[in-house]
């Protein structure tokens, strides 16, 4: 049994939306142990671990502060191309005014991105959770999907709960 598994996966499978920061930042510790050694070939295990510590701090602070402007991007790039898509291969006829329509599908998914992103993050921090706490318990694999899934819908619960609350 793997307690430090065990910790991030509850901690992510029932609040990793509320508490995004914590999300990246385990993520970003996880994966500087995992592949730490494979890209610091020779270093001790505490140096491993600092750089580990260091990838996790860095991510939560990005997380913190980049959050709301990455999603509304991301939100608005997607929405654009889709209209700027539908226009080009004639299923919209703008004429001279596309760039109107593709400033709406911009601002439309930006509005879709900011308000769907809570659900999209709670799936992702859940099924994480999930596959932490079946690697801490160090399930058979013939079990360990079932255990998943119960997991995932346990956590989208708990914290569809949070969010009905808020």
């Amino acid at each position: 049994m793997n307690i430090l598994y065990l910790a991030a996966g509850i901690l992510m499978l029932f609040f990793g939306r509320k508490a995004l920061w914590m999300f990246v930042a385990i993520v970003g510790f996880l994966l500087g142990m995992k592949f730490g050694p494979s890209l610091l070939p020779g270093q001790t295990q505490s140096v491993i671990l600092t750089v580990s510590l260091i990838a996790g701090l860095v991510g939560a602070l990005l997380a913190v502060l980049l959050q709301k402007l990455a999603v509304g991007l991301a939100g608005m790039a997607a929405g654009g191309y889709i209209v700027y898509y539908l226009i080009q291969t004639n299923l919209i006829a703008a004429g001279q005014f596309q760039w109107l329509l593709i400033l709406a599908g911009a601002l439309l998914g930006a509005l879709l991105a900011g308000s769907l992103f809570d659900w999209a993050m709670v799936f992702v921090t859940s099924a994480c959770g999930a596959v932490l706490i079946v690697q801490g318990l160090n399930l058979n694999t013939s079990m360990s999907y079932w255990v998943i899934i119960g997991l995932l819908i346990l956590g989208i619960l708990a914290q569809g709960r949070i969010i009905s609350r808020e």
